[in-house]
């Protein structure tokens, strides 16, 4: 991160840029209950854990019967409040956030659809600042780029399009050693000079570093190979910073991603006989 810093500043790379979707992640609707529920179990257990202190030390026949101590109640009123209200206040995360949940619109069928693909960023709606509001061309495919509401939400509040699919966490522990496998060195037994070499590549999975490879080019041939042959998931994406030198690896949950049609030699992967294979329910 230093160094990205420092070249940054002398001009030899570009600046990220922050409205870049390739570089966002996308919070589920099952992440931000699971937050919820984490919080309010941890204060059921906190709630359980006073009342056995203030009982079990007194002299008495009968045994500490927890059934009769437990308060179901605070998960469910919790949920309940949380739900109804929309508000996510969970002090134990910092989390301070309103207007999370909706009814859904049922006046039409488009409706529900648009309702249940919205997107809301979390950027001050307050601020005129054009930069999150406009459309990226990261975008393309992705997000619709008619659907947003008018006045301070617009183009803060965005509509997924319809194939577009978010990703769940994929497991890391196979994705690395499928990359040792495929002959990336590791960066601890290596010295300065190797590191620093103009044909090393540096591995990072999810953001961090993996190893390194002085043959890029196969390594990401193997790994789309192996992903459109179906051995690997086909949510993991692989693509080269060439300025950077770094070949990153994403596995992670949030991203958005949308169907490609692979073209190689000029010619598309997909033809007529697949189209109607789909049409036909064989595919």
């Amino acid at each position: 991160m230093v160094r990205r810093v420092i070249q940054a500043q002398l001009g030899l790379v570009n600046m990220d840029d922050r409205d870049y979707y390739g570089n966002k992640r996308l919070e589920l609707a099952g992440q931000l209950i699971a937050i919820l529920f984490e919080d309010l179990f941890k204060r059921f257990n906190s709630e359980l854990q006073k009342i056995a202190n203030k009982t079990i030390p007194r002299q008495r026949a009968q045994q500490f019967d927890v059934t009769k101590h437990i308060r179901p109640d605070i998960i469910t009123n919790g949920l309940v409040i949380a739900i109804s209200t929309g508000n996510w206040t969970i002090k134990r995360f910092k989390m301070e956030r309103h207007g999370v949940t909706h009814v859904l619109s049922r006046l039409s069928y488009v409706a529900g659809v648009g309702m249940m693909t919205m997107i809301t960023s979390q950027f001050e709606k307050t601020r005129k600042v054009s930069g999150p509001r406009s459309l990226q061309p990261s975008q393309w495919g992705m997000l619709c780029p008619s659907d947003t509401p008018e006045g301070e939400g617009c183009g803060l509040v965005k509509n997924l399009a319809l194939m577009t699919h978010i990703t769940t966490d994929i497991e890391e522990e196979p994705l690395i050693r499928l990359a040792h496998n495929l002959g990336i060195e590791d960066i601890t037994m290596m010295n300065g000079e190797e590191i620093y070499a103009e044909n090393m590549f540096i591995v990072m999975l999810n953001g961090n570093i993996i190893g390194a490879t002085n043959k890029p080019k196969r390594l990401i041939y193997s790994i789309r190979f192996l992903r459109r042959k179906g051995y690997l998931n086909e949510f993991i994406s692989v693509y080269t910073l060439n300025k950077q030198r770094v070949i990153n690896i994403s596995s992670d949950s949030g991203r958005l991603c949308r169907p490609y049609i692979i073209v190689e030699h000029g010619q598309p992967k997909v033809t007529s006989e697949h189209i109607q294979e789909l049409a036909t329910g064989k595919r």
